[in-house]
Order: C-alpha cells, then structure tokens, then sequence
C-alpha cells in the first residue's frame, strides 16, 4: 500500500509521539496508591566513593552527532529536490543551450503539419467507425 508523503510524515510523528510519550501515572508508582512507608535511616556512614561525570556525552560527540544529522537532513532534502526535478520533466531553467534563437526550421513546420493531418485522418476514420 503506497500513502502519499504527507501522510507518511504524519505516521512517523505519531509513532515518535507514542514512542517518547512518558508512561501512565498508574505505571510509574509500584504502590498503586497505598501511603508510603516511613522512612527510617539505620546508619549515618559518610559516602567513601565519588561520582566523575562520566554519565553524559563529551562537547567533541555532541558537535559530531549534530554535524551527522545535519549532513543526513541535508542529504534528504538533496534526494527529494533531485526526485522532483526528474519528474517534473526539467532538469534546470530554460531551454537547452543548443537550441537556436531563430525562426523554427521548414521541415520542422512540415513535420508538424504531417503530424496534424494523420491525427486529423485518424480522427475521421474513428468517426466513420462508430
């Protein structure tokens, strides 16, 4: 089944929509809304370990991950603006460069005139058939 691209692209944002929608309330809480225990602290020992930052992502890998994603964007638009091109029939603006500035040629006009009139005969011919 083929949809055309407007309808994709809102599929994709519902799907990516539902995907980063954050849980039900009911989901987050275990206690399904039983009071919570009391909170009792048996011992008071300092923390010996230390945390580093080490959790995140460095300057370097968020520079690279945001030039890829805009090399891919890019990349799309590239792709789209080329299909578009192609089936639109024209590749740039204007006619060809070869193509003379004059007055068209004579067998052109005779081919021209050929073409009508077997398209004329043609029409006839249909016509007596019915």
């Amino acid at each position: 089944m083929r949809f055309r691209p407007g309808y994709q692209m809102v599929a994709a944002a519902l799907v990516l929509a539902l995907w980063l929608a954050p849980p039900a309330a009911a989901q987050q809480s275990p206690t399904l809304g039983a009071p919570p225990a009391p909170d009792v602290t048996v011992s008071t020992q300092p923390s010996t370990s230390s945390t580093t930052g080490g959790g995140g992502l460095a300057t370097w890998q968020q520079a690279l991950i945001f030039g890829a994603g805009l090399i891919l964007i890019g990349g799309i638009a590239v792709a789209i603006l080329s299909d578009a091109r192609e089936r639109s029939g024209r590749a740039g603006h204007g006619g060809p460069a070869t193509e003379p500035a004059g007055p068209p040629h004579r067998h052109r006009q005779q081919s021209k005139q050929r073409a009508r009139a077997k398209g004329k005969a043609a029409r006839a011919q249909r016509r007596r058939n019915r």
